[in-house]
């Protein structure tokens, strides 16, 4: 879940029936399809050979592609065949589709917040602790948030690779002359709504954008500062898998009246997409900004001044909205030892390199690297580790997680709001409203 200059995620929907293929070496084979064409299954090829799908584009994809050739390098009796899909809704469709006609891959990328569509309808295979340990694996080796959301019903069925959280990048210079940094030039942690409403009305002071957290196209970004400030203030939103609505309108009106006097005291650019924000900020005219971690190579290789932080512990507790990508096993009728042996060695492998992972952003959750000091000195990416054992993820239903309808409808009335276009009370109206429609809509898988 990352994005470059221009969001791979808009890019990629902007492609509409566009094509591409591209072959890393002669071994490990990496097919790039964004218009859905035919993709070939794991049942068509040898035992040698794993058939690996993920969506990861953009900065993330070009981590996973050197992880991926480091493990072909170290195992080339194998050949690596790594399939790259459209991310979000498009992806998981033919993830499903593909499982149920008996053709899915080896192995695939999978959002933890995805497992209750999946685990349901018995899509994916469940994994033996005993053979994971086999294979140099065990639950003490994962962070363990990540690691209990990695369970559907008490059966583990994903292999956890990290968590990546909301978080606060700030801009050192601008908020050096705001007067906000510490001795040491750090942005000390900023707690309540009172102490943020200050920082930010000193950087409006320098004639700096406050902040900026991009609305426009892109509902994502406005439902993970919803969820992060709703579930700080201690706000459930769905119940028994999604089927009961428990939005507390009390709380959400909290919230969002909060969001309301950030956009109405101009504290907070919201009037662009994912582009314009990035831009603004990388330009050095935005003092904070709001999104995912994976946008932290985009600053890096412009040489802008800046670091990174846990995003502000608004309402009381610090947590905050994060989703973990996991490898999964999709079910297949007849599983060949064998193969799973291979994939689970080449999981192994991929999670030795996760400070390689790290370096786009996400926080590792192999413990080994979390832990190490290579981690330690990765900055500004390790300042915010501490978040991953303090996350929510997007509340289970079959409508929900990375992508979903629920992100997309929820962040739309989330938005009105940050864009003046709506009151606080008509947004929990709209945002009650979508989540009981799509309470009601029948399981499509």
């Amino acid at each position: 879940m990352t994005t470059e200059p221009v969001n791979r995620r808009r890019f990629l929907a902007a492609a509409g029936g566009a094509a591409a293929t591209m072959v890393l070496g002669t071994a490990c084979s990496s097919t790039y399809d964004v218009a859905g064409g035919f993709i070939t299954p794991a049942s068509a090829t040898g035992s040698n050979t794993i058939v690996y799908w993920n969506l990861l584009s953009g900065g993330d994809g070009s981590h996973m592609q050197a992880m991926e050739a480091t493990y072909q390098h170290e195992h080339p009796h194998i050949s690596l065949n790594s399939t790259v899909l459209t991310w979000g809704n498009p992806y998981y469709t033919k993830l499903a589709m593909a499982t149920r006609a008996g053709s899915p891959p080896d192995v695939a990328i999978m959002h933890l917040s995805r497992l209750s569509q999946f685990a349901p309808a018995n899509l994916l295979t469940p994994l033996d602790l005993n053979l994971l340990a086999a294979h140099g694996m065990t639950p003490s080796d994962f962070t363990p948030a990540a690691f209990a959301k990695a369970h559907y019903n008490g059966r583990l069925l994903a292999i956890p690779l990290d968590t990546h959280p909301f978080v606060q990048y700030y801009n050192t210079k601008l908020c050096r002359k705001a007067g906000l940094l510490d001795s040491s030039g750090q942005l000390p942690p900023i707690n309540g709504p009172q102490a943020l409403l200050s920082a930010l009305r000193k950087l409006k002071a320098t004639g700096a954008t406050p902040a900026v957290c991009d609305q426009i196209n892109d509902p994502a970004t406005p439902w993970r500062i919803f969820s992060t400030l709703y579930s700080q203030a201690g706000g459930s939103i769905l119940a028994d898998n999604g089927k009961r609505i428990v939005l507390d309108r009390p709380r959400a009106i909290r919230v969002l009246s909060f969001i309301d006097q950030l956009a109405k005291e101009g504290l907070v650019q919201a009037n662009c997409d994912a582009a314009g924000g990035i831009a603004l900020f990388q330009n050095g005219n935005a003092g904070l900004y709001w999104e995912g971690e994976w946008n932290v190579d985009v600053f890096q290789q412009g040489g802008l001044p800046f670091s990174m932080q846990p995003f502000p512990a608004v309402f009381g507790s610090g947590v905050t909205q994060a989703d973990s990508h996991s490898f999964v096993i999709p079910a297949q009728p007849h599983r060949d030892p064998q193969r799973i042996s291979n994939v689970l060695t080449m999981v192994r492998t991929l999670l030795g390199q996760s400070i390689v992972w790290a370096a786009g952003g996400h926080i590792p959750a192999w413990l080994p690297t979390r832990q190490s000091t290579a981690y330690a000195k990765l900055k500004p990416q390790s300042n915010y580790q501490s978040v991953a054992n303090h996350v929510v993820y997007d509340p289970p239903a079959w409508y929900s997680g990375s992508g979903s309808n629920m992100e997309e409808y929820a962040g739309n009335a989330v938005a009105a709001v940050m864009l003046g276009a709506a009151t606080p009370q008509a947004a929990y109206d709209e945002l009650y409203s979508a989540l009981r429609n799509l309470s009601t809509q029948p399981v499509p898988v």
